[in-house]
């Protein structure tokens, strides 16, 4: 069997995580399948090598226009299917041609394509609007015609279900597991350096990319509130913006300008420097408004680090009773949760290293196991196509 893993679409930074982590292991998983591997250029794949039964394709997507970039991936898919001589294709970011002349599954990885928050939408532009719009009707056609489309909880799959009426048994849900990261000792000291150069006990560390839906805008109402109880002295909020992304971005750090008595940008983060910031951080500060999964939550906990985050459907199901939940659209509600975490005299403990170990039982252990039950579901539904 020769499957086509088609990861052009997975640009995101959790697509990414995602993407790098399962390919790591689904060609071991799968020894007697052929895959190909088609991966945009420029998005941090450049690690990602061929094996004996592994070839991979690298694709220049960069004249790939927003709306047009639909016709290329239908035009595209269609024509590596045939040069590859694929049995299945597996979409593993999101969006992919409507019709294929092999089987077509999809994961699933976006949270707006199911999500509709207007907190967030409002933010946009007219043309992020139009696409998204575009998007989620594209999405609902491509899933008609789809064999399967798989999601990474139940919490994607229920949302999937009730807005595109999709055959709860057309959905599989296949976790994810912990994202690797280098150990502490090898990583790179700068931003835990400056973590901890802040006079603050609590240093809250969120960990996200400026996109709309992480929620970066509430921080000056929080922070304003915090100075209002008196609690600006002790909370040091590090967010990882980087200032170069986008327009956004950067009017989004202009926003954030006065605050710098309780508010520093670490700038973009590498992954190998993500453990340092966890040892450095009292806890992980997320209020984001909508999520596919969280990998972040399993790896904050993987390092034993406090979690405070919104009390949303898909937090509570990755985190159980392993976090702090607040309203992310009031200040309120998150100074209370934070000034709660201070007044407790939380930081890293080994009860609650030990808790967290339990938690992420719950979950695969390994993305050996991710990739295993990823080749599983494929030969499933090309066995069920014949």
């Amino acid at each position: 069997m020769r499957i086509l893993l088609n990861g052009v679409n997975a640009i995101s930074a959790g697509g990414r995580a995602v993407v790098s982590n399962m390919v790591a292991f689904i060609a071991k998983a799968g020894r007697d399948i052929h895959f190909d591997l088609v991966l945009p250029v420029g998005h941090g794949y450049d690690h990602i090598c061929s094996d004996e039964n592994l070839n991979v394709h690298f694709m220049d997507c960069s004249g790939w226009r927003p709306l047009r970039r639909f016709y290329d991936l239908h035009f595209h898919v269609r024509k590596w299917c045939r040069q590859f001589q694929s049995d299945i294709c597996f979409t593993l970011g999101d969006i992919g041609p409507v019709r294929l002349p092999v089987p077509h599954i999809v994961l699933l990885q976006q949270a707006m394509v199911v999500y509709r928050d207007t907190a967030f939408e409002q933010l946009w532009t007219m043309s992020e609007r139009l696409k998204f719009r575009y998007t989620r009707r594209h999405f609902g056609k491509m899933a008609d015609s789809c064999a399967a489309i798989t999601v990474q909880s139940p919490v994607m799959a229920k949302r999937l279900h009730d807005t595109y009426h999709i055959p709860l048994n057309k959905i599989w849900v296949i976790p994810s597991t912990v994202p690797h990261c280098l150990p502490y000792e090898k990583v790179s000291i700068m931003p835990e350096s400056r973590m901890m150069v802040a006079n603050k006990p609590y240093r809250f560390l969120f960990l996200a990319a400026g996109y709309e839906h992480k929620n970066h805008i509430i921080l000056p109402s929080l922070i304003r509130e915090l100075r209002n109880r008196g609690l600006h002295d002790q909370v040091q909020i590090f967010v990882t913006i980087d200032p170069d992304a986008s327009s956004y971005e950067h009017k989004l750090l202009s926003s954030l300008s006065s605050y710098t008595d309780c508010i520093t940008n670490l700038g973009r983060i590498e992954h190998s420097q993500v453990a340092g910031c966890y040892a450095a951080a009292s806890a992980l500060f997320i209020p984001t408004l909508v999520e596919s999964f969280g990998l972040i939550y399993l790896e904050a906990m993987s390092h034993g680090c406090h979690i405070l985050t919104s009390d949303r459907d898909f937090s509570r199901w990755v985190c159980g009773d392993m976090a702090y939940y607040f309203d992310p659209l009031d200040p309120i509600s998150i100074a209370n949760v934070l000034e709660k975490f201070i007044k407790e005299g939380k930081n890293k403990d080994k009860e609650y290293t030990k808790l967290a170990s339990r938690r992420l039982k719950e979950f695969p252990l390994s993305w050996e196991i991710v990739a295993r039950q990823y080749v599983n579901m494929l030969c499933q539904i090309y066995s069920a196509q014949a």
